[in-house]
């Protein structure tokens, strides 16, 4: 945890930056990350690392410097040098199109709701009972992947706008197990996530596994051909998609540069089906919420579709500034709400000759963000279910869709909502997780390639 001398020093170096007249920001992250690899049914990698990072942005009319320090700072003497050096490379930056505005933190903050002490220091052999209590009871003959990160990320925040700071601390996991046949090489996968020890249960991925085993072993794959389909969609998929919808649809710069598939829509155009509501909302528990905005304003929860209609945009404060807007309390927490289906995917799917459920869509990506036009494979536990029975998996197919008409298209939604972590585990740790139904039965999705294996 971050000590007090710590803050005193950041605090000391802000105050000498606003008594030079200095428009400086830091922000100090510090993150507790452990990952545990899994390859081959064994552990191949398991690391720890505690790293911390300052970052420093110096503000000089419309001109703008930054810095990242890696490590501790000793003294607000050698913190401030380096807001200096910042305030030098501020001055020979090219000048920007817009003034950039300097964060201000509304009101002192102090939260760690969403904090475990026992996720924080969590022993990894308890990491490798839960996969080795898998490989057990699904099968030892199957080849087995994944991994699992865990940590804590601690951050504070000051500016020269004010005296005010924010302290924000949480705990996170992201869990993936992937077991593989080692000769038909279809793979199942399953995914868990949560803020406190425990979460992550080994049951959960058993009973995921050993549903699906036997239609697996059982079944050959199933070839789909082009054309359009019914599918369900999964939590990981249906959490990946709404992303992309939002991101592309109701950021503000997005839309203001006439990128996103929503640039010729207005607030209150329906855009979407009116089952579909999705929310900005750093209140709900199935997120990792942040309190506060990108300029400083405790986080509100705000409305992206609203049954369908377009609701709203996203402002960060140096978009705001540079289209003349007023910068949103937006947390980045998305959270698609219930509809009222039933729990189980296949009652919904009872009466219907075939349905595609594909759990999650592997390597999206977007040919054509204008269009909302997005493209990526089943691969993970897909399956053909006919009449409310799952009859064989499918060989792994593409879906190349729009979001107006995924979104558009829908027959019902799940009742359930669950949290998927889409956090990057590529770059310093910053939790993030998604709020979405457990499954959404959508017709008409275009599926326009299918392989011949899995």
């Amino acid at each position: 945890m971050m000590n007090d001398k710590a803050k005193n020093i950041i605090t000391e170096a802000r105050d000498m930056a606003q008594s030079r007249g200095i428009m400086a920001s830091i922000h100090y992250h510090r993150e507790n990350s452990h990952l545990m690899r899994i390859g081959n049914n064994s552990v191949s990698l398991n690391t720890s690392e505690e790293l911390t990072r300052i970052d420093i942005e110096v503000i000089q009319g419309r001109r703008k410097g930054t810095h990242t320090h890696l490590g501790e700072i000793g003294s607000a003497d050698e913190l401030f040098s380096i807001i200096l050096k910042v305030s030098e490379k501020a001055g020979k930056s090219a000048e920007m199109d817009f003034e950039p505005v300097l964060t201000a933190i509304e009101t002192n903050v102090r939260t760690e709701t969403q904090y475990d002490v026992a996720l924080d220091n969590l022993n990894p052999v308890v990491k490798e009972q839960v996969f080795s209590s898998i490989f057990k009871n699904t099968g030892e003959d199957y080849n087995y992947s994944g991994s699992w990160s865990s940590g804590s990320t601690e951050t504070f925040s000051v500016t020269t706008a004010n005296n005010n700071s924010a302290w924000h601390r949480l705990t996170d996991q992201q869990f993936m197990c992937v077991l593989k046949h080692p000769e038909k090489l279809w793979e199942l996968a399953s995914w868990q996530t949560g803020w406190k020890a425990g979460d992550v249960n080994a049951e959960i991925t058993i009973n995921e596994f050993n549903s699906l085993l036997p239609v697996y072993e059982n079944n050959d794959g199933f070839k789909v051909e082009s054309g359009n389909y019914k599918v369900i969609l999964g939590p990981q998929a249906l959490a990946e998609l709404v992303g992309l919808t939002v991101w592309t649809g109701c950021a503000g710069r997005t839309w203001e540069m006439k990128m996103g598939w929503t640039a010729d829509k207005n607030i209150g155009d329906k855009v979407l089906h009116s089952s579909v509501t999705v929310l900005d909302d750093p209140t709900n528990e199935q997120v990792f919420s942040d309190p506060l905005s990108d300029s400083g304003m405790l986080t509100k929860t705000q409305t992206m579709i609203d049954r369908g209609k377009f609701a709203g945009l996203l402002y960060d404060r140096n978009t705001a500034s540079k289209y003349g807007k007023k910068a949103t309390p937006n947390s980045g927490c998305l959270a698609m709400q219930p509809g009222d289906g039933p729990a189980d995917f296949l009652e919904a799917v009872k009466d219907i000759d075939r349905v595609l459920y594909i759990p999650a869509i592997h390597y999206m990506n977007m040919p054509n963000m204008s269009k909302g036009i997005f493209t990526g494979s089943s691969r993970f536990s897909a399956v053909l279910v006919e009449k409310g029975k799952i009859v064989s998996p499918i060989f792994s197919s593409r879906i190349t869709d729009q979001f107006e008409d995924i979104f558009g298209n829908v027959h019902a939604i799940s009742s359930e909502t669950i949290s998927v972590n889409t956090s990057n585990t590529y770059d310093r740790r910053a939790p993030r997780a998604v709020s979405v139904p457990t499954w959404m039965l959508v017709d008409d999705v275009k599926i326009t390639d299918c392989a011949k294996s899995f």
